[in-house]
């Protein structure tokens, strides 16, 4: 059965949220639901970036046919969380070719969630103080729509708390 023939049917839309990632890492984009399937088994959802085939999920097992080859080895979700509800898209490598609209489609819930993918150049900083190690970029963003029960969780950068400036404070 061919999964983009249920497309119309759609009734429980959102508007399309931005996510910024940067070439070379990886980005999560979530795509959750609150009433998860009854069964793993009945689970039947896509991912699609440009109408390009991104992955797919049947009968609650992962599905490469008819995968785009930009995305073989790069795109992957969390088999264990699919129970609850959660259809998150790790897309690893990020290219340039990856920006652009990525939608997830919970077929049986009729749930179509869209994301717009912005992808930067890595910005490098120079370091005044020679003598010490850059410290990795931790990251974490998380935003809940409750009123759809869909849920966006997508990672970008953010200072050090050694390179915060006064005015800001840590809790």
């Amino acid at each position: 059965m061919y999964k983009d023939q249920f497309l119309p049917l759609f009734h429980k839309l959102s508007l399309q949220e931005s996510i910024v990632g940067f070439i070379g890492d990886s980005s999560v984009i979530e795509c959750s639901t609150r009433q998860p399937e009854l069964t793993v088994q009945d689970i039947i959802m896509c991912w699609r970036h440009n109408n390009l085939n991104v992955y797919d999920i049947i009968n609650g097992q992962v599905s490469v046919e008819g995968q785009n080859q930009e995305y073989k080895n790069r795109a992957e979700t969390f088999p264990d969380e699919y129970k609850n509800g959660n259809f998150s898209l790790k897309l690893n490598n990020l290219q340039h070719s990856d920006k652009g609209r990525y939608t997830c489609y919970i077929i049986r819930q009729s749930i179509l969630k869209s994301f717009n993918l912005i992808v930067k150049e890595k910005q490098v900083r120079e370091s005044t103080n020679q003598g010490t190690k850059p410290r990795p970029k931790r990251t974490a963003i998380m935003f809940a729509n409750s009123a759809t029960g869909v849920y966006l969780k997508f990672h970008v950068p953010v200072p050090s708390p050694n390179k915060m400036r006064s005015g800001y404070s840590r809790t």
